[in-house]
């Protein structure tokens, strides 16, 4: 836990000890504006936090770094240290109705892979060849359901494009989710690595954390911040739990938006409630299984196609489990607005999944 002094005063406030609050602190501190960051768990990262139980990592949720995109620039920039490995593409898989066929993720893999009919390959190459030329800005308003509609025709090929969608966008709302968002991935993905992380994510963590330090930041955790306080509709400050008050020309609030909204007038301040009122976030179900060794290796990358759910043994390609172990990153995407128990039915599945295997394969956490 950092126990530094609270400050009485700061430039900027940041509210959130998770990848986005430290990055923030990181670029202020760096330009030169004198900046606070509050984390009221007793460590940093958030979701992004990487639980170390006997040298097996567990991430919460599964992660990886997409190339190419906004994460890995602001990476590079603030100089953060990290190393990845990409899944090979030869042992990434589609599961249907039973059936583990290669996923047809690139040229080589589509016309080796036995989980689509001729017909349904040239309807699919022809949509990813168009994949490239796209504008994905002009795709905002069409949601990802409209637009996989509007490119192909065949069913095997829609389901495969909607499973990989999922994933894509972290969401089984394709019908609101904008399409903007899911090919912009695509195009990172077609063009550029997918990295699982030495250390999980908690590498990211750490190494923001040190370059908010050393860059000036004044950074605290176990300080909850219990209300933004704000005058004719400016920030002015912030109130933490233990009574004392931090002036401020800026408040930057990270979180789940709910939360947020709560921080000011009790939730009563109409400009942020309108904004969040409008937004759905997105749902996943996720467990980590941590084995003694990973009982088949051959099938270390598999997309459910029917169940929306995606599954990774990370270990085979990063370091995130001790010498001989294993961990299973699995995750169900979800729509939200439907009521489920979806946790439940993702760990039946699993155990399910590891019944033939011997139990003292299987590291109870």
């Amino acid at each position: 836990m950092e126990t530094q002094q609270s400050k009485t005063n700061s430039d900027v406030v940041v509210v959130g000890g998770g990848l986005a609050g430290l990055t923030a602190a990181t670029y202020l501190a760096r330009a030169g504006v004198g900046v606070t960051l509050y984390e009221k768990a007793a460590t940093f990262g958030g979701r992004s936090a990487t639980t170390n139980h006997d040298g097996y990592q567990l991430n919460r949720g599964i992660h990886a770094l997409y190339c190419g995109g906004a994460a890995e620039r602001v990476l590079r920039e603030l100089n953060i240290p990290y190393a990845g490995h990409r899944p090979d593409t030869k042992r990434t898989f589609a599961l249907r109705h039973g059936k583990l066929s290669l996923a047809p993720i690139n040229a080589m893999s589509l016309l080796r892979t036995d989980l689509l009919s001729f017909a349904d390959k040239l309807e699919l190459m022809r949509a990813l060849s168009s994949i490239p030329k796209l504008d994905a800005h002009a795709l905002r308003h069409m949601s990802v359901q409209e637009w996989i509609n509007s490119i192909v025709q065949r069913p095997a090929v829609r389901e495969f494009l909607v499973a990989n969608a999922i994933t894509l966008v972290y969401s089984a709302a394709l019908d609101v989710v904008s399409a903007e968002l899911f090919v912009s991935k695509l195009q990172l993905a077609l063009n550029h690595p997918i990295l699982y992380i030495d250390g999980g994510w908690q590498t990211f963590v750490n190494g923001l954390r040190d370059a908010a330090k050393q860059a000036g930041a004044h950074i605290v955790s176990g300080a909850r911040v219990e209300s933004v306080d704000y005058r004719d509709g400016r920030a002015v400050g912030v109130r933490l739990r233990d009574g004392g008050m931090v002036q401020a020309s800026a408040v930057i609030m990270t979180g789940k938006p709910d939360d947020v909204v709560k921080l000011v007038d009790g939730g009563s301040y109409l400009p942020l409630r309108q904004i969040v009122a409008g937004l759905i976030a997105p749902q996943v179900a996720c467990l980590d299984v941590a084995l003694s060794r990973l009982p088949d290796p051959r099938f270390p990358v598999v997309q459910d196609l029917a169940g929306g759910r995606f599954m990774s043994a990370q270990s085979v390609y990063s370091n995130v489990a001790p010498q001989g172990g294993a961990i299973i990153y699995s995750v169900k995407f979800l729509d939200p607005r439907k009521d489920s128990d979806p946790k439940a039915k993702l760990i039946v599945d699993t155990r399910n999944a590891l019944a033939k295997f011997n139990s003292e394969k299987i590291v109870t956490l």
